[in-house]
């Protein structure tokens, strides 16, 4: 019977495929018979109209008989991969437990005949539930921030406002790969977040460059200051809902600059170093004052094999692995004050222990503004995975000196510029670290953590205590749904993206989800 059906189908896609010889005039000349003039020709009755019929039969055939039809699909299915077999196809590239997302390969040219190139798509949202319960109702800092211009340094209290938000704390887009030259690489991001309100600007990352080879490349454009651990990972891949209080202390921001990283010893040792605008160049921009800029850079060394980007150990290494690594950063920096919109939402300030910014008027010294601050920032980190468990640990040291600094002007018609002022306020040295510890439930689905850290200097300390659980729902990095209670004390760090404000104690409860493409 569908051997039948088959023959039939056949005889009728011929049919309706094949056309007469009188339909359309080939273009070719055709040979000329002669003949005796009173030859007698046989008379050829003209075609009959072509219908349709055969055409409908064949569709009502399809529609009634499901063996047919898919047959028919199939057939069809067959001829289209036929047409598209020269057309590379999207596919999709995960991460795994030793590389990062590459995401959804658009295009990339599969042969040295085709234009080198290549665009991969891929990004990730974080979804938030951030509640804080506040212990105090206010803290003091540094200086007359709100105070009329001119008085004398004098504390000054905040309040401490309990929080309950719902937020797209991050979203990224990214589109990557490399054109003329396999070598000649480039990635264009846009970053943002509802944390400042849905009409914050969207930030642009992304970068060209050049890679020699797995051991060196170069590349220029905006990215993250390499001076810590910590902040070299991506937010996706830390051990819980965020960065530590001590590394949102003492970290850079991103700016544009230009680096080198690469690859030594078989992927055992590894770099990234560069120069960079300013510890927060994203904001200064092309009008920042002064030509100084900030040099950055981290290495680290995996010698008993590769650690992975990840601070858990849900792939439960068979043998243990270690990372040890150091970064540093020298930068004379101009300073800022916060801003909530047109600036990227990962924007820090120099600040003091207690939690008060350096810019501050009157922060370090009487009826004085600082405009201008040497950052030199040092840290050192460890990292330890075996089956299923994680330690993680990183120290910062940092000192701040070599002040600019003018007057606090005061409100006149016609406004009075600010007069520069000497500085003698001596440096501060700040020091902290943040660690966490982590075991794995179930291999690549449930694992649970603690971490702590704390920050202290002249001005005063803070200390946070906090731990979670991250789950994946199918069993990979890309989707991970994570809850987190957090306490601190005295918060020297404020950043809206994580959960902490400058001087606020008390609790904090975070819940998020996580998707990455």
């Amino acid at each position: 019977m569908r051997f039948g059906r088959l023959c039939a189908l056949t005889a009728i896609l011929a049919a309706l495929n094949s056309q007469p010889v009188w339909a359309e005039p080939s273009g070719l000349s055709l040979p000329i018979a002669s003949y005796q003039d009173n030859a007698e020709y046989e008379t050829i009755p003209p075609p009959e109209p072509r219908t349709y019929a055969a055409e409908d039969d064949l569709r009502s055939a399809i529609r009634s008989d499901p063996e047919l039809a898919a047959v028919v699909r199939e057939e069809a299915e067959m001829m289209l991969a036929a047409q598209l077999s020269g057309i590379p196809r999207p596919r999709y590239i995960p991460a795994t437990s030793l590389v990062d997302l590459k995401g959804l390969e658009v295009y990339a040219s599969r042969n040295h005949q085709s234009f080198p190139f290549s665009f991969y798509l891929n990004g990730f949202v974080q979804v938030r539930w951030f509640e804080f319960a506040r212990s105090v109702t206010s803290w003091t800092a540094s200086g007359p921030i709100k105070g009329n211009p001119g008085e004398p340094a004098a504390p000054t209290q905040y309040p401490v406002n309990n929080i309950n938000v719902f937020e797209i704390n991050r979203f990224f887009l990214t589109s990557e790969g490399y054109v003329s030259d396999e070598r000649l690489r480039y990635s264009i991001t846009l970053f943002g977040t509802t944390n400042n309100g849905n009409n914050s600007a969207i930030a642009p990352l992304g970068f060209a460059g050049w890679k020699f080879n797995d051991q060196v490349m170069m590349l220029g454009g905006v990215s993250f200051v390499a001076a810590t651990r910590e902040w070299g990972t991506s937010s996706r891949w830390v051990q819980g809902i965020d960065r530590s209080m001590a590394n949102t202390f003492f970290r850079p921001s991103y700016s544009p600059g230009f680096e080198f990283k690469g690859k030594l010893l078989d992927g055992e040792f590894r770099y990234r170093g560069g120069v960079w605008n300013g510890i927060d160049g994203s904001r200064a921009g092309v009008n920042r004052s002064g030509t100084a800029m900030a040099w950055a850079g981290i290495v680290t060394w995996e010698p008993l094999g590769a650690y992975g980007p990840y601070y858990s150990d849900m792939e439960i290494h068979r043998e243990p692995v270690v990372r040890l690594g150091c970064s540093g950063m020298h930068a004379l920096t101009p300073t800022s004050q916060q801003s909530q919109t047109f600036s990227n939402p990962e924007d820090t300030l120099v600040r003091l222990s207690n939690g008060t910014p350096i810019s501050a008027p009157g922060a370090i010294q009487a009826k004085t503004v600082i405009t201008k601050v040497r950052v030199q920032l040092a840290t050192v980190d460890i990292g330890w995975k075996y089956k299923g468990t994680a330690i993680n640990f990183e120290y910062y040291f940092r000192q701040l000196d070599d002040y600019s600094g003018q007057d606090i002007p005061k409100v006149t018609v016609p406004i009075t510029p600010p007069t520069p002022v000497s500085v003698q306020a001596p440096s501060i040295f700040q020091q902290g670290g943040a660690g966490s510890v982590s075991f794995c439930l179930i291999p690549q689905r449930l694992g649970i953590y603690g971490r702590s850290g704390g920050v202290t200097g002249p001005n005063g300390s803070g200390q946070e205590y906090g731990g979670g659980f991250n789950f994946y729902p199918k069993n990979n990095r890309q989707t991970k749904f994570t809850f987190e209670t957090l306490y601190y004390n005295r918060s020297p760090a404020n950043n809206a993206l994580y959960p902490y404000r400058a001087g606020y104690s008390g609790t904090a409860i975070q819940t998020q989800m996580l998707v990455m493409w």
